[in-house]
């Protein structure tokens, strides 16, 4: 009796396997035209809370309550075109797998309902008064033993309710105190992947993305931010183990630093921070923070390396930052390894830290404005006190005509009021002095293997105009 059983299944079985092999041959596109029915389907019926597996299924709304989890050997996929909105200041646990998997025309959103965007400028604006900074829900956390986090055209917004909201101990997973405010995002897998592809982060109280925890291998690509950090935190923010690319993502109104690597809290068996941050746009950034002497657009500090080629750094409170104190890995930095950068400074102030006073950030023959074109026949980078009185020379100067955003700014708005995209576009017209002026001689670190669905769907090469957008309509593509 059991060898007819056996033998009836493994017929079932081998027909199986040749079906399947005959669709997956008539195919020739690729792998993932075959879809198979969705591993346990998550239900829309009833708000989730606790821990969760499965398919949260396409074109549903999810409510979620309280904090779920992602168990660890568990996996949450969200399909695209998925709402979820989140109370009581709820977030996602990460111990397992997590895959947001929206496309360009079915984005998935991870929200909170009933808020009002104010994102046109606004004179004095306070981000006190504004819904972007309430901290809503917590974002998507991920513990120590989660080796894959996947976003892919999703937007998240309203990130950063503190982490003890609605009772919950999930400030234990980021080592923090209870009432500190969440990331948007974190990852702490120093063996894992995060993949930020083509998405959107909106409103956070502190960081939007940190890699944290001895780190991990990361690929941040052709992503927006807007609003990010309330009085405080950076953008993105890379620790110690952290290693991989930024590049062609959109930074406007920033409280910090736009893109950041420290090599703070490395030790014996963990990997040095290294970061390729290329091709990204930085706005308006670094007037919110409160804290003497930070802020503004890219930042290297403690030991961190990598490079930052192409950026397009507008009216930004500091050029790129190379910190001395604790230094930078400067032996890296400094062997060619930044440059090609644009600034542009509606006023004296933004002029004068183009290169950032009392930092050892090593101007670049390669940068614009020209450094020999502003910066006094005297100046030492490594002993920099301002350069005021020559800085006047860079006000104002190569426009980089944005498709319709004004600069110099006017109507009596300062910089730091104007932190969203709104009806703003960031493209390049035509005559823009960005185009062409880009340095393609590197290559990303490219960590994560690329796939459509479970890696990196392309690493987008170092481009030949300055920023995210590029005149041949690569790069950046939310427009």
């Amino acid at each position: 009796m059991k060898k007819i059983i056996f033998s009836a299944v493994a017929l079932l079985l081998a027909a199986f396997i040749f079906s399947s092999c005959k669709k997956l041959s008539e195919d020739k596109r690729d792998l993932y035209v075959y879809v198979p029915t969705p591993a346990k389907p998550i239900s829309d019926a009833t708000p989730l809370c606790g821990n969760v597996t499965g398919t949260m299924l396409s074109g549903k709304t999810y409510t979620v309550n309280c904090d779920i989890y992602v168990q660890p050997n568990d996996t949450l996929i969200i399909q695209p075109g998925v709402r979820v909105n989140f109370n009581n200041g709820a977030g996602i646990i990460v111990k397992g797998s997590f895959f947001s998997l929206g496309t360009k025309d079915e984005p998935i959103w991870l929200t909170v309902a009933g808020q009002t965007k104010t994102d046109q400028p606004k004179v004095n604006f306070k981000a006190g008064n504004d819904s972007a900074f309430n901290g809503k829900w917590k974002g998507v956390l991920g513990d120590a033993t989660s080796p894959y986090m996947v976003f892919k055209w999703t937007h998240l917004e309203y990130c950063g309710a503190t982490l003890n909201a609605g009772g919950s101990t999930a400030y234990t997973v980021l080592g923090l105190t209870a009432t500190d405010p969440s990331y948007a995002i974190y990852f702490s897998n120093p063996t894992g992947n995060l993949v930020f592809e083509d998405s959107w982060i909106y409103g956070t109280v502190d960081d939007a993305i940190r890699v944290s925890g001895a780190g991990g291998k990361f690929a941040i690509l052709r992503s927006t931010f807007e609003r990010c950090g309330k009085n405080g935190g950076d953008v993105l923010n890379i620790k110690s183990g952290g290693t991989g690319d930024m590049a062609y993502n959109l930074f406007i109104g920033d409280a910090t630093n736009g893109l950041k690597a420290s090599d703070k809290g490395s030790g014996p068996g963990i990997t040095k921070c290294n970061v390729r941050m290329y091709n990204n746009t930085i706005i308006n950034g670094g007037f919110r923070q409160t804290k003497t002497g930070r802020g503004g657009s890219i930042n290297f500090e403690e030991g961190a390396r990598g490079m930052a080629f192409n950026n397009l750094i507008v009216n930004c409170r500091f050029g790129l930052r190379i910190l001395s104190n604790v230094a930078a890995d400067t032996a890296y930095l400094y062997n060619g390894h930044y440059g090609y950068n644009y600034y542009w400074a509606d006023s004296l102030s933004v002029a004068s830290e183009i290169y950032p006073t009392t930092y050892i950030t090593k101007p670049q023959s390669t940068d614009f404005p020209n450094p020999t074109s502003f910066l006094p026949a005297t100046f030492n980078y490594l002993s920099n006190t301002g350069y005021a009185a020559t800085a006047a020379n860079a006000v104002q100067v190569g426009n980089p005509l944005f498709f319709n955003y004004p600069l110099p700014v006017i109507g009596g708005y300062r910089l730091q009021d104007i932190n969203a995209i709104g009806n703003f576009k960031f493209t390049l017209q035509p005559g823009s002095p960005c185009i062409g002026k880009g340095y393609k001689g590197f290559q990303p670190l490219q960590l994560i293997p690329t796939d459509e669905k479970y890696g990196v769907t392309d690493y987008t090469q170092p481009g030949a105009d300055i920023g995210c957008y590029q005149i041949n309509g690569s790069g950046n593509l939310h427009y």
